[in-house]
């Protein structure tokens, strides 16, 4: 095949206030041995630091053979409305997203690329990501990158719901033309990969690469979504914090899940023809109804007597932990990694 006959994709790189990581990510992706026609955007959020200077700069240094687009907001929009805002300067087929604090393996566009060449039905590909932790007040470094994958990959057709498995927009490559469908509906400000990889699934088929990673998914202390247990429950004080920003979260989580519900009750009217039938759209319709109720019950959890939490626990020792009243429970989880810690540093057990 030659270069010209190969997909276009258009890179969107978007960071906010992520001055101290957002070099790694720049140059993961001017590192691409991608041989088809690419276009990196770099898109900063109105950043209150020296996002958008790295890029900048980094921009001018690059002796690629990509085209570099700039982009800053003078206003923060949030997530979900700034990376609709860089898909409409992209010029290309496909778009790749990247989080400014993450880290796209060298042959990711190039992998993806012979996906959706091999399969020309597809309106996204996914692969899986491989998380990587960061802890506070401790220098961070991406590990090396593994070996580039060899011989014929495993692809399968995603079957089911949408909802049904997990999906996130930095694994995920979608056609532009799929992500123009949905510019015109709601739009939360976080957990945007759910609706915007949800607009695919609606449009088409999505493939999925099960047994490879394309992707460095770093779990940030400022993520929420994404803090180890062991930042989490550093001190009480750091444990309550948590505790209140996971409401903050769910409450952004359902606003995300009513939105695919109410799209797809509005979708059964026949309204806007899409790819997916009203058997799925019911199914999906279930999944989504399954996930608000899961987030009430997590919501709630501080309310309920201690027999239904014990009833409704999960599993192992946490799971009984969990049962415990709010302050004995955070009390037993910072215990648990203070303990954790200290046995690390004497006996060098991981």
């Amino acid at each position: 095949m030659n270069p010209p006959e190969l997909p276009s994709i258009s890179i969107i790189l978007t960071g906010h206030n992520e001055e101290y990581c957002i070099g790694d990510a720049i140059r993961s992706v001017f590192g691409q041995d991608y041989e088809g026609p690419v276009e990196i955007i770099l898109s900063d959020d109105g950043s209150s630091d020296g996002t958008f200077a790295v890029m900048q700069e980094m921009a001018a240094q690059y002796r690629g053979p990509h085209r570099v687009v700039l982009n800053r907001n003078e206003t923060p929009l949030g997530r979900g409305p700034h990376i609709r805002q860089a898909v409409e300067l992209a010029s290309h087929e496909w778009i790749l997203r990247q989080d400014g604090d993450d880290c796209s393996f060298p042959w990711r566009c190039r992998i993806f690329a012979g996906v959706v060449t091999e399969h020309p039905d597809a309106v996204a590909v996914v692969s899986q990501m491989t998380h990587v932790y960061e802890e506070k007040d401790v220098t961070f470094d991406f590990p090396a990158f593994p070996a580039p994958p060899e011989g014929e990959l495993a692809v399968r057709l995603q079957q089911g719901a949408f909802s049904s498995v997990s999906h996130y927009g930095g694994s995920m490559m979608i056609r532009k033309s799929a992500y123009q469908w949905g510019s015109s509906l709601p739009m939360t400000t976080s957990f945007e990969d759910d609706l915007m990889g949800f607009h695919a699934w609606l449009q088409g088929n999505i493939y999925e690469l099960p047994d490879i990673s394309l992707y460095y998914y770093r779990f940030a202390v400022k993520n929420i979504c994404a803090v180890n247990s062991a930042a989490r429950f550093a001190s009480m004080k750091t444990a309550a914090a948590f505790e209140k920003k996971d409401q903050v979260m769910r409450n952004q989580l359902r606003k995300s899940k009513e939105a695919g519900l109410e799209l797809c009750e509005d979708l059964l009217k026949g309204r806007t023809p899409v790819f997916r039938s009203r058997e799925e759209l019911l199914a999906e319709m279930e999944e989504r109804r399954k996930a608000i109720s899961h987030i009430d019950q997590l919501h709630n959890w501080w309310n309920y007597s201690f027999r239904r939490r014990w009833a409704l626990r999960g599993p192992g020792w946490m799971g009984m932990a969990h049962s415990l009243p709010q302050k004995l429970y955070l009390f037993c989880m910072v215990f648990f990694f203070k303990l954790r810690k200290v046995k690390r540093t004497v006996c060098g057990a991981r």
